[in-house]
């Protein structure tokens, strides 16, 4: 089988790699290098598992560690979140990948929110402005949210922060980052860069169809992101799952497998939609589900914990 992936960020480029092995593959992306835009942090054990099988040791491109993630005043315990060198890593795997084009029977969607090749779908789209900052502050994470987005600052080690929002539009996630640095004295100083993008925040269930035609999708381009954001680690694991089922010539089993691996995305979004909508005893049901997933992945959360974040949140 012949294979064309279109997009090499965390999901295309890990696919390219694992594919490589067995199949001719083509990759190509409208980038002429990675960019340095958010997902800084990444599910640590996970994506050092997933990244040893293509002979990538995570820990080369570690920055910190945050001891503790701070949302709206209320600490949590960091367990497993890593803030990464993501640009760096994606550069280095650039330098292995022949980037071309070639008659594929196969064509892979990996270009994130756009979904390029595969139909379109409506909602879920949020701008994000986004920012590398220098700050004197502890290296931990900070997050101000209110019902419809959030603002977060992400230290990137040597006094270098990411810091960024994403709401329904630029001007609501402009107001958060004004909020974010009023909480936590993130004043606005010695900018190094600035950009603005856009995530699709829906889960899997919402973006299908996963496979039209001769094109399957991959990563953020069905859904595969934390309802919290972090994309990363689910990205790379829904590459392997799709190339799984590419070796085990099963590909007609793909969404079905996609769709019982990320349940806990589901879940997540589900939450997060039940608190967009105003639906707090809906969101309070789910909270259980949420402390499960992400004491394991991400923080050492509590349902006391979750309850006084809900009841901070404004409008």
């Amino acid at each position: 089988m012949r294979i064309q992936i279109y997009g090499a960020g965390m999901a295309g480029s890990y696919l390219y790699m694992l594919l490589s092995q067995e199949f001719e593959v083509g990759i190509k992306d409208v980038r002429s290098k990675p960019d340095c835009r958010c997902a800084w942090g990444i599910a640590y054990r996970q994506a050092k598992e997933l990244y040893k099988v293509i002979g990538v040791n995570l820990d080369e491109y570690f920055l910190v560690r945050p001891r503790r993630a701070i949302a709206n005043g209320i600490e949590f315990r960091n367990r497993d979140i890593v803030i990464f060198d993501r640009k760096r890593l994606l550069e280095d795997l650039w330098d292995q990948i022949e980037f071309r084009e070639i008659e594929a029977d196969l064509n892979v969607d990996a270009t994130g929110h756009s979904r390029a090749l595969l139909p379109k779908i409506d909602g879920g789209l949020y701008p994000t402005i986004q920012m590398i900052e220098k700050h004197d502050a502890e290296e931990n994470i900070y997050a101000y949210a209110r019902r419809t987005g959030y603002a977060w600052a992400f230290p990137l080690g040597d006094g270098l922060w990411h810091v960024g929002a994403g709401d329904l539009t630029e001007e609501r996630a402009k107001e958060m980052i004004e909020k974010l640095r009023q909480k936590y004295g993130f004043e606005k100083k010695d900018t190094v860069c600035t950009c603005r993008a856009k995530v699709r925040m829906l889960p899997p269930s919402k973006c299908r169809p996963f496979i039209h035609g001769n094109v399957v999708g991959v990563g953020e381009a069905i859904g595969c992101v934390s309802g919290f954001g972090e994309g990363n680690a689910p990205a790379l694991q829904c590459a392997k799952l799709l190339h799984q089922c590419l070796v085990e010539n099963s590909l007609h089993n793909y969404e079905e497998r996609v769709l019982r691996e990320f349940r806990w995305v589901e879940r997540e979004h589900a939450f997060v939609e039940s608190i967009q909508k105003g639906k707090t005893l809906l969101a309070l049901l789910k909270v259980p589900w949420v402390v499960l997933t992400e004491r394991k992945r991400s923080a050492e959360l509590s349902l006391g914990s979750i309850i006084s974040v809900l009841r901070s949140l404004g409008s």
